[in-house]
């Protein structure tokens, strides 16, 4: 039996009774937050871009847009929807903890877009909505723990490959398929689709395509599992066999039984919910900036040099000398010295504080050339850990150190801040009645009979 196929097997034996209750909280806690964070992207050049693209394609009315209520395909609707969660860079995130060393697990919440989209169109229920985020959430993070040595990052890869390989399994199951036509959608999906590490490297800044990695690989497994539906065929063995993922892009550095190992994790309890918009290696050292700011009162005009240790991973992900001086989003929520120098002067770091007036304040620049960042390889083992310390031009030294950011799954938002969340990017766009229509059906999500009254919620604006 091909990996695919026993994937597909543990996949479709998966039911909404396999869920314990805090499973299921959790689920709907993310969902919110991710239709948040999907509000919170809709007015991005990036979302404009593709909604006008899509718009000319005339796709059958089968799935909704967020924002506009565009009616469009599912396909389109996952990529249009998967654009604007990404855009924050606040949706949430995971690590693996791998010997004594915590790896990226990346944005799982990335699977909810697409899932919710398909499930539009295939009417199902928000018991089967639940149930196949939860598959997806185990399968990306197993997909991750797979892998042996270094990242897939240091590969040359990005690790949202994984999604050519974990959402053809996901449609497959929305979709019903059989095993086997599970097995070739992974096929036709996985030996087509690649996500290079250029989108998210040091020493190149980033473009709109950072936000469109892993709702590509949706669009294209759910593609896959409908032509498989159809009787397309794909290789069997995609993972396993001869030049493919194992062999190919991890050198056979990969241990299988993780992966076939994901079926009842519950990855989703261990998930982040971001408090502020950055790479989570960072949260650490910022919430300790931020900390120190507000408890003291810093101004910026006091300050002579903010001195930043984090992890080694953090250093070089986010203070390489591209980053330094971002001239946009997708590259400010990356740089630690313009999030550090935003920190002190706005004491707060959401989506307020990427701008282009922002970006070229010379006060910002100013208080960014103040920034030293060095990377503590002991700091890896602990990440997002840091540590924040500000020295004033009068000789005060204030510093301190944050291990489990506000958001950490050590240090879990509560169901109130979350909510908070939600409104905060909602508010600009949604009146409070209409807010709390979203945020009330979201939380009996498992009482839902069709996933298209949550997604005609999410229209706040005439196509």
């Amino acid at each position: 039996m091909s990996v695919a196929r026993e994937l597909a097997k543990s996949a479709n034996s998966l039911i909404f009774e396999d869920l314990p209750s805090d499973v299921i909280h959790q689920t709907e806690r993310l969902v919110l937050d991710t239709l948040g964070c999907a509000i919170g992207g809709y007015e991005s050049e990036a979302s404009r871009v593709i909604q006008e693209v899509v718009k000319e394609f005339g796709h059958p009315e089968e799935a909704t847009v967020f924002g506009s209520g565009l009616r469009t395909s599912c396909l389109n609707a996952a990529l249009t929807n998967g654009a604007m969660v990404r855009y924050l860079d606040y949706n949430d995130t995971a690590f693996i903890i791998q010997g004594e060393t915590y790896r990226s697990g990346y944005h799982p919440s990335e699977v909810i877009p697409a899932i919710l989209a398909l499930g539009e169109r295939q009417h199902i229920s928000g018991k089967d909505i639940i149930t196949a985020i939860n598959l997806g959430y185990d399968l990306s993070l197993a997909f991750l723990e797979g892998i042996i040595g270094p990242g897939i990052e240091k590969r040359g890869w990005n690790g949202d490959t994984r999604g050519a390989f974990i959402m053809p399994l996901v449609a497959g199951k929305i979709l019903g398929l059989t095993e086997d036509q599970m097995q070739n959608a992974v096929g036709i999906s996985g030996s087509c689709h690649a996500v290079f590490g250029i989108l998210d490297t040091p020493a190149e800044e980033y473009t709109m395509t950072k936000n469109i990695r892993f709702p590509m690989m949706s669009y294209a497994g759910i593609l896959a599992a409908m032509l498989a539906q159809k009787g397309f065929t794909g290789p069997a063995g995609m993972i396993e066999g001869n030049d493919g993922f194992v062999e190919v892009i991890m050198d056979g550095n990969y241990d299988l039984d993780k992966l076939l190992r994901f079926k009842g994790k519950f990855a989703i309890r261990e998930t982040c919910i971001k408090s502020i918009i950055a790479d989570f290696s960072a949260h650490g050292h910022l919430t300790a900036t931020l900390n120190l700011a507000r408890e003291h009162d810093i101004k910026p005009e006091e300050v002579a040099e903010v001195r930043i240790t984090t992890s080694k991973r953090c250093a070089e992900h986010t203070g390489d000398p591209v980053k330094k001086y971002p001239k946009n989003k997708e590259t400010a929520d990356h740089s630690s010295y313009y999030l550090t120098a935003i920190a002190i002067i706005d004491r707060e770091i959401g989506p307020d504080q990427f701008t282009a007036g922002k970006y070229n304040d010379p006060k910002v620049r100013e208080l960014i050339d103040k920034v030293v960042l060095q990377g503590d390889p002991t700091l890896d083992k602990f990440r997002p850990a840091g540590i924040s310390e500000i020295i004033t031009k009068q000789g005060k030294k204030y510093s301190i150190r944050v291990d489990h950011p506000r958001g950490h799954a050590r240090n879990p938002m509560t169901d109130e801040e979350v909510v908070d969340k939600f409104k905060s990017m909602a508010s600009n766009h949604m009146s409070e009645d209409h807010m709390d229509q979203v945020i009330d059906t979201v939380f009996i999500l498992d009482k839902l009979d069709d996933i298209g009254k949550l997604n005609r919620l999410m229209a706040f604006r005439d196509s």
